[in-house]
């Protein structure tokens, strides 16, 4: 609809400088200017303060009055929301117990509210899992979790539509709206994506020289890295050639180097440390690897998912909720039982060349319908669809 505003309402802190200058990701950025290029109105970004920086790897300054779009960066409050709720507008909102408030507002307001999701109660459950904590301090948090989980059920169940990343959240929350939408995160442009004629290239001498495995990501617990080196292992004591590219930094950069010496990888594991995505990452990944390793532990949905598959290079993971999911929909990849990097080493080494080969033209066919841009155009249309039925009610 022309001229109303799109208010967004991010999850992401931002670090204000003494210069006056906000330090956001450039991904988050990227999706913002986008969001201006194909909305047809103003467009304001209402964020909260963070202390320090996030450990996001692509973190980049901007001087908030040459943004493309309105910022305001202070503590969520409903009394603010009220006052920038002038119609027409409409509100997109990420989940969480801090933007349960913005259904309400906005319905008293009349004006529509649509949410943003991508961590299922799942998810979240298996992530306090993962951490190190008490058995009661595990119990506590779980039960809140579960208290949080009912009031964001409330929610969206109140607002006008529901905009969810990767499968798991969309399963949970598509019958609780008149509007749901399923989406897959990327970065990846349509300029960006390889072509089936260099995916011929590069898997024209498969069978006739070592696997090449790649990871790329967070070097995080919560991702599993610490298994790729016990995948490495397996493989290693099945007699499978291949060797195995880790990139990304991250807290377990120290940990990963200690396993591979320890597991004496030195000669088929190597740490490739960060890489810029757009000119050293995805050329990379497209040119020189054939199988992303994937041992996430977390269900959320990665955008390195349709990020890999943009390269024509297949996956293999752990079975979480979101690349389970996912290969279900796409029909490519591949997905093992979860924490078990033997039968994940034992998996990789059954593929044939015509499996990667095969997997890896599905997975540039899938992307090719799910680029940035598409991506971004669907959820805009989506937008304008719920302003549309709102105004013409």
């Amino acid at each position: 609809m022309e001229n109303a505003t799109l208010i967004v309402m991010s999850p992401l802190k931002a670090v204000l400088r003494a210069n006056g200058k906000l330090l956001l990701t450039r991904k988050f950025l990227d999706g913002m200017d986008l969001y201006k290029e194909l909305w047809k109105g103003p467009i304001t970004l209402l964020c909260e303060p963070a202390d320090v920086a996030s450990d996001n790897l692509d973190n980049v300054e901007i001087e908030p009055e040459r943004a493309s779009f309105n910022t305001i960066c202070e503590p969520f409050s409903r009394d603010r929301l009220s006052r920038l709720l002038a119609k027409p507008s409409i509100v997109l909102a990420s989940e969480g117990s801090q933007f349960n408030f913005v259904s309400t507002t906005c319905r008293r307001a009349n004006v529509p509210c649509v949410y943003v999701t991508e961590q299922s109660l799942k998810t979240r459950l298996k992530i306090l899992l993962s951490e190190q904590q008490t058995h009661l301090r595990r119990a506590v948090r779980s039960a809140l979790e579960l208290r949080k989980q009912k009031a964001q059920n409330q929610a969206i169940s109140l607002a006008d539509g529901v905009q969810c990343n990767g499968t798991p959240t969309y399963e949970a929350y598509k019958a609780l709206t008149q509007s749901p939408l399923l989406f897959f995160d990327t970065r990846t442009e349509g300029g960006m994506l390889t072509t089936p004629e260099k995916i011929q290239i590069r898997t024209s001498n498969l069978g006739q020289r070592a696997l090449h495995l790649v990871f790329s990501g967070r070097l995080h617990p919560i991702k599993g890295v610490d298994h790729l080196p016990l995948v490495a292992d397996h493989l290693r004591r099945l007699g499978a050639p291949f060797k195995m590219s880790i990139c990304g930094d991250g807290e377990c950069m120290p940990q990963l180097a200690s396993a591979v010496t320890e597991l004496g990888l030195e000669d088929l594991v190597f740490l490739c440390g960060a890489l810029d995505f757009k000119t050293e990452l995805l050329p990379f990944v497209a040119e020189q690897t054939d199988l992303f390793v994937c041992c996430h532990r977390q269900g959320d949905p990665s955008c390195t998912y349709l990020e890999t598959m943009g390269c024509g290079v297949p996956i293999i993971g752990y079975a979480n909720q979101a690349l389970a999911g996912l290969v279900e929909i796409a029909g490519t990849g591949w997905v093992t039982p979860m924490n078990k990097p033997a039968k994940l080493a034992e998996k990789i080494a059954s593929l044939s060349p015509r499996d990667l080969k095969d997997s890896g033209e599905k997975s540039l066919s899938f992307a090719r319908n799910h680029t940035f841009e598409q991506t971004f155009r669907r959820r805009i249309d989506h937008l304008d669809h719920i302003l549309a039925a709102r105004v013409r009610g």
